[in-house]
């Protein structure tokens, strides 16, 4: 897919020594920067900047569920095509992920991928019947058939379909909001109207970030082509609305896998995970 450095969009809001040893761990790359949003209402974060770590100018406050976190993103993205413009992948990442293969190996991997972006996705078609995974009319009822009350996370149900973009052709894909995108891919979304349509739309949206960034790659034209994979390792519990942490006993089955990141870490709960993960990268091949 060519070359240019590899930018890692580190979100974050809290745990400053665990974003900046996530940095230090991006930086281990051959050609990899760490672009961070990190949010001003949050826990203060201290990085200088320097030719491989960067900070997003004017970060703006990130609330869970809503269409500010999907902001973060798009204007993260836009940074780093203003200002990174050789780039060859951006990747979206927490605060609270951590490498779980050297930097020099996914580096290596994405540049020689035949794919322009690597999600985890489905489609939401009208047809239930279509659907294979429970998820799926869980997120048509929740982008086509309720509406969030505006300033509350309270989101209430719609006797009708919303008018909605996803309409003459543009299809509702929902996925992780985690992305690997190609510098192709990142510039044709930018340069996409869809993106305006959708923000707009997605305003009184409950949960936006499950939706924005897959609908815009999968709708994108000429088509791209996409992994249906979001190369991270998440585990979820039953009816569980964030992920589990990750503690010693995943280590075996991260070991087993080819993911970039792991998520969720948490050092104030599980302080041993993150030299843990150190050593499973650094058995690994860097190439």
């Amino acid at each position: 897919m060519g070359g240019g450095p590899l930018v890692v969009i580190v979100l974050s809001h809290r745990h400053p020594a665990q974003v900046a040893r996530l940095v230090d761990r991006i930086r281990t790359g051959t050609d990899t920067v760490a672009v961070v949003h990190h949010d001003p209402s949050g826990e203060p974060l201290t990085l200088r900047p320097s030719s491989d770590v960067a900070l997003i100018p004017d970060a703006r406050p990130c609330r869970w569920g809503r269409l500010s976190l999907v902001e973060a993103q798009w204007r993260s993205l836009r940074w780093v095509a203003d200002n990174i413009p050789e780039f060859s992948w951006a990747l979206l990442v927490s605060g609270q992920d951590y490498p779980i293969r050297p930097m020099s190996a996914i580096e290596k991997e994405l540049a020689a991928s035949p794919y322009d972006a690597y999600l985890r996705h489905f489609a939401v078609t009208s047809d239930p019947a279509e659907d294979t995974d429970p998820w799926q009319a869980v997120t048509r009822r929740r982008y086509l058939r309720k509406r969030r009350l505006p300033r509350t996370h309270r989101s209430v149900p719609l006797p009708f379909a919303r008018r909605h973009p996803y309409r003459d052709g543009v299809g509702l894909y929902v996925g992780d909001m985690w992305f690997n995108l190609s510098a192709a891919a990142v510039h044709g979304m930018l340069a996409d109207p869809l993106g305006d349509r959708l923000l707009r739309y997605l305003r009184y949206a409950p949960i936006p970030d499950e939706t924005f960034i897959c609908s815009m790659a999968l709708n994108a034209r000429p088509a791209l082509s996409v992994a249906n994979d979001s190369k991270r390792f998440i585990r979820w519990g039953p009816d569980a609305s964030h992920p589990d942490l990750i503690t010693a006993e995943h280590l075996d089955e991260i070991r087993a896998g080819d993911a970039f990141f792991a998520r969720k870490v948490d050092v104030s709960a599980h302080p041993e995970i993150p030299d843990l993960l150190d050593q499973i990268a650094a058995e690994r091949p860097s190439s």
